[in-house]
Order: structure tokens, then C-alpha cells, then sequence
């Protein structure tokens, strides 16, 4: 069945191009908006591929419904999630993640916390931005996500409410409301959800040692196997206000709100073979790690309007206080009660303080009716105080472990300036750009008594420009330079313990990523584009692992690999197969190519990858419409591991009711269940497979109202 879908899906990639609207969009900022709505009204396309970006309309997908936005971003076009959360775009890691334009600054996993409690529901569009102009933050060298979520603005009392229930290994629910009022100058909105996730993950690990780099005679086996139980409950919340002060003077003030908690409770087994087949090691495992924050935003911002056409200054003013706390035990028992190894019980408390003020002006001057200038500056200020303690058991006695109790407090503060020049002719747009941004890093080792400071001027180039050949056919190029900064987790040299035999630790040493990536495409009329795009990253990061065979444990850090290369091409489609049935299609085949010594190699072999999505959208009738979604990888790079091909196939339903205010979706994702992630690497004397069986494969039933 996974072949006949497959060959189905390269039919559809080639199938004859009937979409006739003219492509109008422009570097431009104002006429891109201007365009996205008109489409999005008109056609309710699903995604719109832009020179610059691609656009993905999650509010028209019948499949989107129900979940959350990490589910959402799994299916995006040219975007792949891992099992942990960590985004990637055309095979690179290293996302920048905005929400309605601004940039989060929580870690990896708080990130990944996040966009599981928020539900598809609120969120509008998923803009991926491969190379951004210098408007934009430079960090993520792999471009930016932007996740527009829903704002109603009409005027009168306006809104929808939802609810929906999904059933995978385990239930799921979210309910919510958006609602605004809008009267004169003056308006009001708020939204409120809440999320059940359950979710459940069966994990298996497989970790040879050898004698030597040969791998030639078996040393030892270690096999790992685990079921975990993850139940998440959210309430999330935002209330805001408008007013117009002046006629060309708008002012904003609201409070974002997002509580929750998350527990993962793990029951599995250890096992460690020798070279003769005998255990050495037999232990039955339990985890429990519970999890809660609660972070509250609070924003002012503000637009004014000169009295000559087109210019303005606009800006944003954002506090942000996020406390984090997770609580852990792990445990693991011997099997055979005659053993004599003995694995003591551990417990960690690690609790996160992040406050971040940031700052922003923006400026737009026209010069005249073809030539504008944009200008701005930014500033960002985070502070992350992590007070870690770690015990473990000794006799019924809980003593503090010296090796990973930790307390490591992070400074971080960003000044931006920026510039970005455009020209508009007949034919030819042009935008080029160059942003400024220094960062000062302080590390306070406080349990060490050490202190690390670091400081650092960098300066990022961007250009893009389009050529219209004819009015069907335009031609686009763009460059841009971009960071990718090490988090306060990934400095953090003291242990993160995952169970009692894993663990992660930072690396003091590493320093940012910095990429040079370039583009050039041809386009259609708005239904064909094709790219060729390279980048040059330098001083890439790389997971790496140490297994230690005394105890058993195996550590995970990062380290600075010193360049690598991604190259590819891209290739989109829009067709009307029948007035009925529409397809659209996104080609990725690309490559990654590492450089430099990672743990006694000097190479790890490129792959050549594929990555192929189709999305199919019916009309029925007037009031029925399906869709069915296809995604497929072939193998592919993650630094040192290789993660093996896998497929998604996608299906929904949805009828109007009510007058056309009401609308009822179903939909099932992950039919086939082979959407998983499975990864290996073959390094030195180690060799590693990770195999995560995902709680992908979810029927949800969905219910919106439109008030």
C-alpha cells in the first residue's frame, strides 16, 4: 500500500500545470500581505510559495484540526520535527521560532512544551522563511518559522469558539475561544484554550561496543527498551486592547499567559551482554519526571502614520517571565535478585527563572514612488537562573550529588541596528540590507565559584531581488548571512540525567554557527517554482555520545565540527486536476556534507535525501470537502546519526453546519503508522540505533463556530 501511495504522489508531482492566476507578489512587505489575503479568501489554498518564503494555511486544512502546532509543523512542507522537538528545514537544523513576528527566547525543550499545549486552532498560517531579510533577527541558520496566530478584527462582537476530541495510544481534548470586540477606536480581544495531550512512545535502544575501530570482535551489547506514559494539560490565555489615539496613532497593550504541566513516566529494561552471550547487567527501569511552568508575557506596542504616503514608525516593547520546574526520580532494580550490582536511586529538582526584555523600533521612509528604506533598532536582555540539585540514595539516605548539582546562571544581551534598502521597477525589485548585531554572554558557574564572559560584533549581509521575464515568467536570487547561538543549556558543562544510564551535558567551548546560504529560482504564473539553494556553516554543532562500559552510562554532548555544506534543489506545484480537485506538490532533493574530526573520524558520509510532500484538497459539494495529505523522507544526515526513510498519509473530512457558522471536521493522521523516527551512527568502536515508535496515528473529531 506504502508504494502504490508513493507512486500516486510522484504522479501528482508531475501532473500538467493549470493555475492561471498572474504571480504578483513583491519584495514588497505590504503588496506580499496584500496578496496573501486575497488568496487565502478567494482560493483557500493550503500553502503559497513565495520568492522568499513559503506560506502554509493552517486554518485551511481539514487535517491541521484538532491537533497542536508542533503536530501542524510535522506536516508542514519542507519542515521535519524530531522525536524531541527540535525543528529542521531542507535537512538542516538550527530554526529560528517567531510567533506573530517576534521571536521566542525559551530552550529547545520549553519550546517544544510550548507548541504541544497550542492548538492548531488558533493558529492562522506558518510562514517558513528561508532567507530573511535584514528586518529580521539573524539568528537560526537555517531560516525562521513564523506562526501567525488568529486575531479577529472585524468590527461588532466577533469569534469562534472549538472543541475537539482525538483518540491515539492515548486520548486527547482542547476547547477554547477567540472573541473580539471592536467599536469607534477602541477594541478589545482575548482567547483562551485549554489541552489534554496523552501520548505514549515506545522506545528501543540498541548500543554495540567493539575492541577496536575495526569493529571486527564484539565487546559488549547493551539493549534498552522502554514504554513511556506523557500526559500534558495546558491553559493558555491572551487578552489585549487596542485604541486609536489619533487618526494615524494606533496603540496595543496585552498579557499572554501559558500554565502548564507534563509528566513522563517510563517503565522499561536494561540489559548488557558480553562477547560471550553472558548478562552482565539485567534491570528492570522506572522514570518519572513532572514537569510545570507558567510564563506570562506583557506587550505595548504601537504604529504611527507620518502625513507622507507609505512612511511610519512603528514599535515594541515586551517583558517576559517564565518560571520552569522538573522533578525527576529514576530507579532501576535488578532482575535476577542474586546480582550484585548495584544501581542506586536517583532524584534531581531543576527548577529554570528565564526574565527577557526586549525592545524594538522600526522606520519606513519612502524616497520616492519606486525607492523605500527601512531602518530599526533592537534590544534584547534574558536572564536564566537554574539552581540544580541531584541526589541519589545510599543506604536509604539521600545524599547530594556533588558531580551534577549545579547552579549556573546565564546572562544575555543582544543589540541589533539595521538598514534595508528597496527598488521597485516595471520589472526589476531589488532589496538589499545589512544588520548589526553585538552580543555580550556572562556565565556565572556559581557552584564553581567561576565566571565566563564573552563578547562579540557581528555583521549580516542580505540581498534578494526579482526579474519578471513576461508576465508569466519571473526569475528570483537571494543571499543571506545568519548565527546560530549555543543555548545556556548547551554551555551548562554540569550532567542532565534522562534516566539513571543516560545523560547530557553542555560544553563551555562551543561557539556560534555561521552560515552564508544563496538561492536562485524560476517561476510560472503562481502554480510552478523551482530553486537551487546552497549554504556554508562554520563551526557547525554536533551531537556526540562517550559510552563508558564500567557503569554502563552513555554521555551525549556537543562539540564545534568546523564546517559543513548544505545544497539542493526545490521544486513546487500547483495544479487543478479537475475543477473538484486541486494537488499541490513540494519536491526537496538536497544534501549534507560534514567536514572535520568528530570523535577519531574525519568524515561522516553524505546523503543524498528526498523529501517529498503532496496535499490533495476535494470539493464535494458546497459543503463537503476532504483531503488527503502524503509525506515521504529517504534517509538522511542528523549530524554523526542517520535516520531512516519515513512516510506520512494524512486523511480529513469537513462539513458546514449551522447556517455555514458551524463546521464539523474529521480526519486521521499517521494512517499507515510509519511516520516514526529511527536513528543510528557506526563512530570509532560504538556503534548506536534508536528506534521511537511515535504516538503518531490519531483520529480526531472537530467542531468550530463562528460567532
Amino acid at each position: 500500500m506504502k508504494n502504490f501511495i508513493t507512486s500516486l504522489m510522484l504522479a501528482f508531482s508531475v501532473y500538467g500545470y493549470s493555475q492561471t492566476e498572474k504571480e504578483t507578489d513583491s519584495i514588497v512587505e505590504t503588496s506580499i500581505n496584500a496578496l496573501d489575503e486575497i488568496v487565502i479568501t478567494k482560493k483557500k489554498v493550503l500553502y503559497t510559495q513565495k520568492s522568499d518564503r513559503l506560506v502554509f494555511n493552517v486554518e485551511n486544512s481539514i487535517v491541521s484540526e484538532g491537533g497542536t502546532a508542533l503536530d501542524v509543523l510535522s506536516r508542514a512542507p519542507g519542515v521535519v520535527v524530531s522525536q524531541d522537538g527540535e525543528l529542521s528545514i531542507r535537512g538542516q537544523q538550527g530554526v529560528g521560532v517567531m510567533i506573530n513576528g517576534k521571536l521566542t527566547q525559551l530552550s529547545q525543550k520549553e519550546l517544544a512544551n510550548y507548541l504541544k499545549s497550542t492548538t492548531s486552532s488558533n493558529i492562522k498560517q506558518i510562514e517558513v522563511i528561508t532567507n530573511p531579510s535584514s528586518k529580521y533577527d539573524a539568528t537560526g541558520k537555517a531560516g525562521i518559522i513564523n506562526i501567525i496566530l488568529k486575531k479577529p478584527n472585524a468590527g461588532g462582537l466577533k469569534g469562534t469558539v472549538f472543541t475537539n476530541y482525538g483518540r491515539g495510544r492515548k486520548n486527547r481534548t482542547n476547547s477554547g475561544a477567540n472573541l473580539s470586540y471592536n467599536k469607534d477606536k477602541f477594541g478589545v480581544y482575548g482567547n483562551y484554550s485549554y489541552t489534554f495531550r496523552g501520548e505514549e512512545e515506545r522506545k528501543e535502544f540498541n548500543q554495540n561496543q567493539y575492541t577496536d575501530a575495526t569493529r571486527q570482535t564484539l565487546l559488549t551489547n547493551n539493549h534498552q527498551t522502554s514504554t513511556t506514559d506523557e500526559p500534558l494539560t495546558s491553559n493558555n490565555f491572551k487578552i489585549g486592547t487596542t485604541y486609536e489615539v489619533f487618526a494615524k496613532t494606533n496603540l496595543e497593550f496585552y498579557v499572554d499567559a501559558k500554565l502548564g504541566r507534563y509528566q513522563n513516566i517510563a517503565n522499561g529494561r536494561n540489559t548488557l551482554i558480553n562477547a560471550m552471550d553472558q548478562v552482565q547487567f539485567d534491570a528492570a527501569t522506572y522514570n518519572d519526571s513532572k514537569e510545570k511552568w507558567n510564563d506570562y508575557t506583557y506587550a505595548f506596542s504601537g504604529v504611527h502614520k507620518f502625513n507622507t504616503e507609505g512612511k511610519n514608525m512603528s514599535f515594541d516593547f515586551e517583558y517576559e517571565t517564565s518560571k520552569f520546574r522538573s522533578n525527576q526520580f529514576q530507579s532501576a532494580k535488578n532482575i535476577d535478585p542474586l546480582s550484585t550490582n548495584n544501581i542506586n536511586d536517583r532524584r534531581g529538582f531543576i527548577p529554570s527563572q528565564l526574565k527577557v526584555f526586549t525592545g524594538k523600533v522600526d522606520f519606513t521612509n519612502p524616497l520616492n514612488e519606486k525607492q523605500s528604506v527601512e531602518w530599526g533598532f533592537k534590544a534584547s536582555v534574558k536572564n536564566n537562573d537554574n539552581p540544580s540539585v541531584y541526589e541519589y540514595n545510599d543506604n536509604n539516605q539521600w545524599i547530594v550529588d556533588l558531580n551534577s548539582t549545579n547552579h549556573f546562571e546565564y546572562k544575555e544581551q543582544i543589540y541589533a541596528a539595521y538598514a534595508n534598502y528597496k527598488y521597485q521597477m516595471e520589472k526589476f525589485n531589488i532589496q538589499a540590507g545589512l544588520r548589526s548585531e553585538y552580543t555580550a554572554i556572562n556565565i556565572l558557574q556559581k557552584t564553581l565559584n567561576e565566571e565566563h564572559k564573552d563578547d562579540y560584533l557581528k555583521w549580516f549581509p542580505s540581498v534578494s531581488m526579482k526579474y519578471e521575464l513576461s508576465s508569466n515568467h519571473s526569475m528570483h536570487a537571494s543571499y543571506s548571512k545568519r548565527i546560530n547561538r549555543p543555548s545556556q543549556f548547551d554551555l551548562n558543562p554540569f550532567r542532565f540525567y534522562d534516566d539513571s544510564f543516560n545523560y547530557s551535558q553542555g560544553n563551555p567551548n562551543l561557539v556560534p554557527e555561521i552560515t552564508h546560504s544563496a538561492e536562485i529560482g524560476y517561476a510560472w504564473k503562481s502554480a510552478f517554482m523551482a530553486s537551487l539553494y546552497f549554504s556554508k556553516t562554520k563551526d557547525i554543532f554536533t551531537e556526540v555520545y562517550v559510552y563508558n562500559p564500567d557503569n554502563n552510562t552513555t554521555v551525549t554532548s556537543q562539540i564545534n565540527v568546523d564546517k559543513s555544506y548544505n545544497y539542493g534543489v526545490n521544486i513546487t506545484n500547483t495544479a487543478e486536476i479537475y475543477k473538484w480537485w486541486s494537488v499541490n506538490t513540494l519536491f526537496n532533493i538536497f544534501e549534507n556534507k560534514f567536514m572535520g574530526n568528530v570523535v577519531n573520524t574525519d568524515k561522516i558520509e553524505p546523503i543524498v535525501t528526498l523529501n517529498l510532500s503532496v496535499q490533495n484538497s476535494f470539493t464535494i459539494t458546497e459543503s463537503w470537502k476532504a483531503e488527503a495529505n502524503a509525506q515521504y523522507q529517504s534517509k538522511s544526515n542528523l549530524g554523526i546519526y542517520q535516520r531512516d526513510p519515513f512516510f506520512d498519509f494524512s486523511i480529513g473530512i469537513s462539513k458546514q453546519v449551522l447556517a455555514k457558522k458551524g463546521n464539523i471536521k474529521l480526519n486521521i493522521t499517521d494512517i499507515f503508522n510509519t511516520n516514526n523516527f529511527h536513528i543510528n551512527s557506526v563512530i570509532a568502536q560504538t556503534s548506536i540505533d534508536k528506534r521511537y515508535d511515535l504516538d503518531n496515528r490519531i483520529a480526531t473529531i472537530a467542531f468550530t463556530y463562528r460567532i
